[in-house]
């Protein structure tokens, strides 16, 4: 008896839970920006550091939350020559780099 009593509990529990994400996912479906992919390409120059171009392509990024070491992470892999070089991070003056980052899109 108490089995079936907690399996119901429980059940119960699991149902309002659907119900509270189902609907909150409803309800803030249309809140959601419009956001477009830029691809851009950077040329590397004297003392660039992937950290501080990552830093400068981050504050470009409106389209949503993202983080440093995610960003320097994403240039690494557009870029998979950089994991060539004896040090993944080494970059050099010319070096042409791919860079991805999203941003709101007014919609009309």
């Amino acid at each position: 008896m108490l089995v079936k009593e907690y399996l119901n509990n429980s059940l119960k529990k699991l149902v309002v839970c659907g119900l509270v994400i189902g609907s909150t996912v409803i309800l803030t479906g249309g809140n959601y920006p419009k956001v477009e992919l830029v691809e851009d390409t950077y040329t590397v120059q004297v003392g660039d550091s992937l950290w501080s171009i990552s830093e400068e392509f981050l504050q470009k990024n409106t389209g949503g939350r993202r983080y440093i070491l995610e960003f320097k992470s994403g240039i690494k892999e557009l870029n998979p020559w950089l994991l060539e070089r004896p040090s993944e991070c080494e970059i050099y003056p010319g070096d042409e780099l791919r860079i991805n980052y999203w941003v709101k899109v007014d919609e009309e």
